[in-house]
């Protein structure tokens, strides 16, 4: 490391890690807008070529925020299902859900936007795939007849529900008082899908 990247505030020993816990707190506080790898530098207290190192561009900088937002979503969701007894599971892993979308919605965004390209960047593309591979077998064990169907309804209604709450459009309803709101629908979602799902023969 040469004199003019001699980091100042930073004094740990995996500086790529490092950049990505303060980008994840830019993002909190600023939002996409407020995220670049000269901020990011200053924040972290390394020269401004540091971070270049391990993102390339500012795109590879989000692109890996991303998909370390979904790892954290997967490990979330998979503590869930491993903690809640099977029966439980979906209701659960649907209420946490929309609770990561509210309390990270700056990141929840971004790992959803086109700002991200899933198909041009593989790790991304996988990330995403794992995240939502847990979510989509609690929902397939409640329709074994339709598994496809209930895999992409349950998605359909706790990303809906998590983007109507973060957008504002549930009147008199808001991220802060949701938390029986998010129970409620999470339960009646799941009794409703265990007896409202019919099979489709072009579904597999």
């Amino acid at each position: 490391m040469s004199t003019s990247d001699a980091p100042t505030g930073y004094h740990h020993g995996d500086l790529k890690r490092a950049l990505l816990e303060a980008a994840f707190e830019m993002l909190d506080a600023e939002g996409t807008e407020g995220l670049g790898l000269r901020e990011l530098a200053r924040k972290v207290g390394v020269s401004p070529a540091a971070p270049y190192r391990h993102f390339r561009s500012r795109q590879a900088l989000l692109e890996a925020v991303a998909i370390e937002g979904f790892r954290r979503f997967s490990a979330m969701m998979e503590a869930k299902q491993a903690h809640t007894p099977e029966p439980q599971q979906l209701v659960a892993m649907a209420e946490a859900y929309v609770r990561f979308a509210l309390v990270q919605p700056a990141l929840f965004r971004l790992m959803f936007s086109q700002q991200v390209d899933k198909r041009a960047n593989k790790a991304l593309h996988q990330a995403a795939i794992d995240a939502y591979a847990s979510l989509a077998k609690a929902a397939a064990r409640e329709v074994p007849e339709a598994p496809s169907e209930g895999a992409v309804i349950a998605w359909a209604f706790v990303h809906g529900l998590s983007t109507l709450l973060l957008d504002d459009q549930l009147l008199g309803v808001s991220p802060q008082n949701s938390d029986s709101l998010i129970r409620n629908l999470a339960q009646r979602f799941v009794a409703g899908l265990r007896t409202g799902v019919a099979p489709n023969p072009q579904v597999r």
